[in-house]
């Protein structure tokens, strides 16, 4: 990649982003993204388990950070529909993710992402969004 993005500069840049605390590794897979559990985050408090909103947030979170990791643009695209299926409680741990772009055109980009804990062959939620990339934007060859 000619021109990497910084991560944590477009983390840092949103206060929802900052507000989950989410960080960012590169490997060679691509962009794992780590939801490290606070307080705030748990919705139900009698298993305890995380809220779905801000673990379908995270999963849209790692979408962009992986779009942007390879395509090398930090410029934010625009949801165009999210779809999230939650396939077990996301208990009160520390959760990861991973994005991974299934097509990429001139406008419209398709990616996947799986939520996990413990074991990534034993995804929480997994999330399936299609965005609307930036005006003037070309994938890299």
């Amino acid at each position: 990649m000619s021109n990497p993005v910084d991560l944590d500069a477009i983390i840092a840049a949103s206060p929802f982003h900052r507000f989950l605390n989410i960080r960012a590794e590169i490997d060679a897979r691509g962009v794992l993204a780590i939801l490290p559990v606070r307080d705030e985050l748990v919705g139900n408090v009698m298993l305890p388990a995380l809220h779905g909103g801000s673990v379908a947030a995270f999963l849209e979170i790692a979408c962009l950070l992986q779009l942007a990791h390879e395509t090398g643009t930090a410029s934010p695209p625009r949801a165009i529909n999210i779809s999230v299926e939650y396939l077990r409680p996301a208990r009160r741990e520390d959760t990861y993710a991973r994005a991974r772009i299934r097509r990429l055109g001139r406008r419209v980009a398709t990616i996947h992402a799986e939520a996990w804990q413990r074991d990534e062959d034993t995804p929480v939620c997994l999330l399936q969004s299609h965005v609307r990339l930036p005006s003037g934007f070309s994938a890299r060859e």
